[in-house]
């Protein structure tokens, strides 16, 4: 016989706007009208801030945090942690880099964001080395927007590539066995009219800064590619541009940088649902999508994006819960998503999950033959 529905909670985390605990509270609000479900409760996140702390969280018992002091974007020493988990029957440990952490924004004053031209990612670079000390043969660097703008030279750098990068093919050989993978929030390229530097203009930098920016990281990509020449592509017989992959302008380079060193790029949304096993609970299931706020942007990147997509694959239905909700029903519906939900009055996300509770998994029926 089947068993009872099911329902999969799965909270935007991205930014700290959701608290820990959240999905679990939304579970338990649902679960509260709907006792007859099954009701599971996860958190994805969009690779920037806040990143490794979510990964620790969910991984539980086995995690390891490992407080590090690694140069900022400006030079100056900053905290970080590693977050370390060895997981039963694999080998070696995967640590996980939140890069806001070492280089985020925050870190450097107004005046320098205007032209972080001389920002670097060097402290990401010793990151990664430090990681490896710790046993990891795999590293997840999450990226999101960051104060540093030098191409990942500077990762390329403290990793032994010169001042020049002529050693960087020897870099690159020295991290063949070591697994990497970048988890952005974004896919832009390093170059071109959406590449790293057409971005700052959100940040409100000066359209000349952001050219002399684009035109320096494109000497840098032509170093690159005299020392690392690009492979060709077998249909069209012509070079593939790592400076145009998707992921290489994440935090103003260092995607490009651990590209270079072999990682395999994806979003951090996407590349949660699998590291956290909630892919695999989709089908057959209600998913419940819970942010901060259902917006503009929300439908088309992010955790509520790519985990609705994720659903839409194996034709799970979709609802979001969201404190505020600006969209409407046509704007989702190219996500699979059948409706969107705010809080009433005083409601919070748990009494919001229990109303909507009652609209999408009603009490089953009485038996034909029950007594009345």
């Amino acid at each position: 016989m089947p068993g009872p529905p099911r329902v999969v909670v799965v909270t935007d985390r991205s930014g700290d706007r959701l608290p820990p605990g959240a999905a679990e509270d939304v579970a338990r609000g649902w679960a509260r009208t709907a006792p007859h479900v099954r009701v599971e409760a996860h958190a994805g996140h969009d690779g920037g801030a806040g990143f490794g702390e979510l990964v620790a969280e969910r991984c539980g018992t086995d995690t390891a945090t490992h407080p590090v002091v690694v140069p900022g974007p400006t030079g100056r020493p900053v905290p970080a942690v590693i977050t370390l988990v060895r997981r039963d029957g694999t080998s070696g440990a995967t640590a996980y880099l939140d890069t806001a952490q070492i280089a985020g924004r925050h870190l450097a004053d107004p005046g320098l964001l205007a032209d972080p031209g001389e920002l670097s990612s060097a402290g990401v670079g010793r990151a990664l080395l430090l990681a490896r000390e710790l046993g990891a043969q795999r590293v997840v660097v999450g990226v999101g927007p960051l104060a540093c703008h030098d191409g990942g030279a500077g990762l390329l750098r403290a990793l032994g590539a010169g001042d020049d990068l002529a050693d960087l093919p020897a870099v690159r050989r020295d991290w063949a066995d070591t697994q990497l993978v970048v988890a952005s929030t974004t896919e832009a390229s390093l170059l071109g009219f959406h590449g790293a530097s057409a971005t700052l203009a959100e940040h409100g930098v000066d359209p000349q800064v952001t050219q002399r920016l684009e035109s320096r990281l494109g000497e840098l990509t032509d170093r690159v590619n005299a020392l690392l020449p690009p492979q060709r592509d077998l249909l069209t017989g012509l070079p593939r541009r790592p400076e145009r992959v998707a992921g290489a302008g994440a935090g103003g380079g260092v995607g490009y940088a651990v590209q270079l060193l072999g990682a395999r790029t994806d979003t951090g949304a996407r590349f949660l649902l699998d590291e956290l096993g909630i892919r695999d609970r989709l089908p057959g299931a209600l998913l419940v999508l819970v942010t901060d706020v259902y917006d503009y942007t929300s439908v088309h990147e992010g955790v509520v994006a790519d985990t609705a997509r994720a659903a839409l694959d194996v034709a799970a239905p979709t609802v979001v819960l969201g404190r505020e909700v600006s969209v409407g029903r046509r704007e989702g519906m190219s996500l699979g998503v059948s409706g969107s939900y705010a809080p009433r009055g005083t409601e919070d996300l748990a009494d919001l999950a229990a109303r909507v509770a009652r609209t999408w998994t009603p009490p089953p029926p009485p038996p034909p033959h029950a007594p009345r």
